[in-house]
This record gives C-alpha cells, structure tokens and sequence, in this order.
C-alpha cells in the first residue's frame, strides 16, 4: 500500500539540504506539492541541488538559501526565503549537522565548539526563527538526532552529546510551542546511506549491519517519509516525540544468550524458530 501526502500550497525550510538526508527529504517534500528552500552554507553543494530539483519539480516550486545555521542572520534571511507572501512558514526540518571524530582526551575545544554549535546551536536558532515564521498559523518543525543520542559511540562524543542534547531539545520546544498550534518533533535515524556513510571504513560498515536487525542501511528518503509523516494530519496529537528509524539499531544492546538457550534447549531444536 502506498501511503500519499499533498502539501500543496505549502512552504517548507530544509537546512543541511545540499546532499544526504537534507536533499532526501527536499525531495519527499516536494514530491509531495510543497514549495521547498533548500538550505546550505556551501553554495558549490546547495546550487547543484537545488537545480536537480527544480529540473523535477519547476523553478517556482524550489527555493535557495546559501547559509551557515550557525549565524543567526543567515537563518532568519532563511526562513524569509522559504515563507510566503504574509511570511508564514509551514514545515521547518532542522537537518543541518556534523561530527569530528576523536579520542576525548586528544580532542582540541575548538573541535568541541565547532560540532556543538553547529549540532545544538544550529537546530535553536531553525526552531526560533521557524517558531516566529509560524506564530500565526501553527506549522511544524522536526529536528534530527541520531541513534548515537542514546548509545554511547567511543570516540564520537561530541556528536553523541549533542544528538542527546537536540532530542531534549526539542521536548523543551515543544511545550513551549504547543500554544501557537506548533508542533515540534525529532526523527533519530540509525545507519543511513548518505555520501558521507559511504566514507565510512568496512570495519564500522559491519559493525552497523550486524547491529542492524534489517540487516542493512536504510536510504536517506526513508527520514523523508517520516518528516511527510509528522507534517501529516495523522501526527496531530503527535508532539515532543522522538521517531526512530534505524531499522532496528535503536534497540541493539546487551548480551546474545543464544549459547544458553542452545544449552538448554537443544541447538537442533532451537534453530527452526531463530532462522528462516
């Protein structure tokens, strides 16, 4: 069954949108029948998606914004590109990211400034210009976190210290937004296949597929069916709520004690039901 969304006549900012999730989602959005401005700080990345989508979707339909999240200025510029003629905004997806891998002990503050503002800062200053653009008329703002909020990753701590940080967040926004009909939610993905998973070494690629239990990555418009998803009608009652979509990565943890059932039931009469 495939499950459709109209957005027609509605606006929509995607930060973080030049590659990966952010396009992906740009594009759900779109395909859909929103106006969608697509948001970046590199202009070499977001004019080349943006002239992608509007070669499928029409000039009229996709929008650009060259900016960083991380300046206050070039977010409100960005949510005055994206809403309408009376400045009211829709949907808001606060994508925008980034990790710098390292051991904590090694790890130069400049390294922890850069990640944490862009991760935690970044996504505040989307949701408040955002929640000012759709004071009027109510909308929706989702935020992405990760898996690595609530599974402690080695050598990946500030990344996972501000992904726990924009799912807290954004429970704070959502109370406080509720009164302007504002709707604030946040989609955790687990492993992702975007351009920049593809760096990633084979080591942690298998690693991700055992834990996994689809077994594989899913594709970046995967998060974008969960954003038409919480824009819909359907996620009314729905806010302050974190939506994990990892294929079953979120629920990895603790020990497989697959020997002891072997040992106590029979390794023979244990596998028809464990295996396919």
């Amino acid at each position: 069954m495939q499950i459709t969304y109209d957005y027609s006549g509605k606006t929509a900012l995607v930060t973080g949108a030049g590659t990966g999730i952010g396009f992906a989602v740009s594009r759900e959005l779109a395909a859909a029948g929103a106006t969608v401005t697509v948001m970046g700080h590199l202009e070499d990345q977001v004019r080349p998606a943006v002239e992608k989508l509007q070669a499928e979707f029409g000039k009229d339909r996709i929008r650009a914004a060259v900016g960083d999240v991380t300046v206050e200025a070039d977010l409100a510029a960005a949510v005055g590109i994206a809403g309408d003629a009376d400045g009211n905004l829709d949907f808001a997806v606060a994508n925008a990211g980034g990790a710098i891998p390292g051991a904590i002990l090694m790890m130069e503050k400049q390294a922890w400034d850069h990640v944490l503002t862009l991760n935690i800062t970044g996504v505040a200053l989307t949701i408040k210009h955002a929640g000012l653009a759709m004071r009027r008329k109510g909308g929706r703002i989702v935020t992405i976190s990760s898996s690595a909020a609530i599974q402690a990753v080695k050598f990946m701590a500030p990344y996972s210290a501000s992904k726990a940080a924009v799912e807290m967040l954004t429970k704070g926004a959502a109370l406080e937004l509720a009164p302007f009909g504002i709707n604030v939610n946040c989609i955790a993905p687990g492993w992702i296949k975007t351009e920049s998973a593809a760096m990633m070494p084979p080591s942690i690629v298998g690693q991700l597929r055992e834990r996994t239990a689809q077994g594989d990555g899913g594709e970046p418009k995967v998060i974008g069916h969960g954003v038409l998803y919480l824009c819909s009608p359907h996620a009314d009652f729905v806010t302050g709520t974190v939506l994990q979509m990892g294929g079953g990565l979120h629920a990895y943890g603790g020990e497989d004690f697959l020997d002891m059932v072997n040992l106590v039931y029979g390794a023979d009469n244990v596998r028809p039901f464990i295996q396919k």
